[in-house]
Protein backbone atom coordinates (compact mmCIF):
# COMPACT_ATOMS: atom_id res chain seq x y z
CA UNK A 1 0.00 0.00 0.00
CA UNK A 2 2.43 2.37 0.64
CA UNK A 3 4.66 1.37 -2.48
CA UNK A 4 1.13 2.34 -4.22
CA UNK A 5 1.26 5.61 -2.69
CA UNK A 6 4.78 6.57 -3.17
CA UNK A 7 4.52 5.13 -7.17
CA UNK A 8 1.28 7.54 -7.00
CA UNK A 9 2.74 10.40 -5.84
CA UNK A 10 5.54 10.00 -8.11
CA UNK A 11 3.68 9.67 -11.24
CA UNK A 12 1.94 13.17 -10.20
CA UNK A 13 5.15 15.14 -9.32
CA UNK A 14 6.50 13.60 -12.82
CA UNK A 15 3.87 14.81 -14.69
CA UNK A 16 3.81 18.08 -13.54
CA UNK A 17 7.40 18.52 -14.03
CA UNK A 18 6.24 17.65 -17.61
CA UNK A 19 3.85 20.05 -18.10
CA UNK A 20 5.70 22.90 -16.28
CA UNK A 21 8.88 22.33 -19.01
CA UNK A 22 6.71 21.90 -21.97
CA UNK A 23 4.95 25.48 -20.39
CA UNK A 24 8.48 26.79 -19.95
CA UNK A 25 9.83 25.83 -23.36
CA UNK A 26 6.62 27.55 -25.54
CA UNK A 27 7.52 30.54 -23.32
CA UNK A 28 10.74 30.53 -24.35
CA UNK A 29 10.07 29.56 -27.63
CA UNK A 30 7.45 33.33 -27.54
CA UNK A 31 10.02 35.15 -25.98
CA UNK A 32 12.78 34.35 -28.99
CA UNK A 33 10.05 35.33 -31.48
CA UNK A 34 9.30 38.41 -29.72
CA UNK A 35 12.82 39.29 -29.58
CA UNK A 36 13.72 37.95 -33.63
CA UNK A 37 10.59 40.29 -34.71
CA UNK A 38 12.13 43.33 -32.63
CA UNK A 39 15.77 42.70 -33.87
CA UNK A 40 14.08 42.77 -37.90
CA UNK A 41 11.85 45.85 -36.97
CA UNK A 42 15.11 47.65 -35.76
CA UNK A 43 17.14 46.81 -38.67
CA UNK A 44 14.28 47.71 -41.35
CA UNK A 45 13.92 51.03 -39.64
CA UNK A 46 17.49 51.42 -39.70
CA UNK A 47 17.51 51.00 -43.42
CA UNK A 48 14.93 53.27 -44.17
CA UNK A 49 17.49 56.23 -42.04
CA UNK A 50 17.78 59.08 -44.15
CA UNK A 51 21.25 59.84 -45.26
CA UNK A 52 23.38 62.76 -43.20
CA UNK A 53 23.81 64.57 -46.37
CA UNK A 54 24.65 64.58 -50.20
CA UNK A 55 28.22 65.38 -51.72
CA UNK A 56 27.56 66.71 -55.71
CA UNK A 57 29.27 69.19 -58.18
CA UNK A 58 28.87 72.30 -57.54
CA UNK A 59 30.44 74.91 -59.67
CA UNK A 60 33.24 72.85 -60.43
CA UNK A 61 33.93 71.90 -57.19
CA UNK A 62 32.29 69.51 -54.51
CA UNK A 63 30.04 70.51 -52.04
CA UNK A 64 27.75 69.05 -49.02
CA UNK A 65 24.42 69.63 -48.57
CA UNK A 66 21.69 68.16 -45.93
CA UNK A 67 19.68 65.73 -47.17
CA UNK A 68 16.30 66.94 -48.69
CA UNK A 69 18.33 70.50 -49.02
CA UNK A 70 19.28 71.63 -52.36
CA UNK A 71 22.08 74.41 -51.23
CA UNK A 72 25.36 73.52 -50.13
CA UNK A 73 26.20 73.94 -46.61
CA UNK A 74 29.75 73.06 -47.19
CA UNK A 75 32.16 73.81 -50.58
CA UNK A 76 35.33 71.53 -50.57
CA UNK A 77 38.21 72.68 -51.93
CA UNK A 78 38.12 69.48 -54.33
CA UNK A 79 37.90 70.38 -58.37
CA UNK A 80 35.89 68.18 -59.98
CA UNK A 81 38.28 68.62 -62.72
CA UNK A 82 40.79 66.52 -61.18
CA UNK A 83 38.91 63.38 -60.39
CA UNK A 84 38.46 60.22 -62.82
CA UNK A 85 35.16 60.33 -64.81
CA UNK A 86 33.63 57.67 -62.78
CA UNK A 87 33.89 59.57 -59.52
CA UNK A 88 32.80 62.76 -61.50
CA UNK A 89 30.10 60.98 -62.58
CA UNK A 90 29.07 59.51 -59.07
CA UNK A 91 29.27 63.42 -57.66
CA UNK A 92 26.69 64.83 -60.68
CA UNK A 93 24.54 62.08 -59.27
CA UNK A 94 25.12 62.67 -56.01
CA UNK A 95 26.33 60.75 -53.19
CA UNK A 96 24.75 60.50 -50.15
CA UNK A 97 26.88 59.55 -46.83
CA UNK A 98 25.25 58.18 -43.83
CA UNK A 99 26.84 60.10 -41.06
CA UNK A 100 29.31 62.84 -40.68
CA UNK A 101 32.23 60.69 -40.33
CA UNK A 102 31.66 59.43 -43.54
CA UNK A 103 31.62 63.11 -45.12
CA UNK A 104 34.91 63.57 -42.49
CA UNK A 105 36.57 60.38 -43.86
CA UNK A 106 35.14 61.76 -47.90
CA UNK A 107 37.41 65.09 -47.38
CA UNK A 108 40.57 63.31 -45.82
CA UNK A 109 40.21 60.96 -48.64
CA UNK A 110 40.45 63.56 -51.59
CA UNK A 111 42.53 66.27 -49.88
CA UNK A 112 45.67 64.34 -50.40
Amino acid sequence: MIKRKINRNFRIVLTGAAIAAVTVLCSLGKSMDHVRKEEKHEALAAQKKEPYCVVYEYDGKLAAAHYGHTEPYMILDVRTAMLSEYDREQFRKGVELATEADLKKLIEDFSD
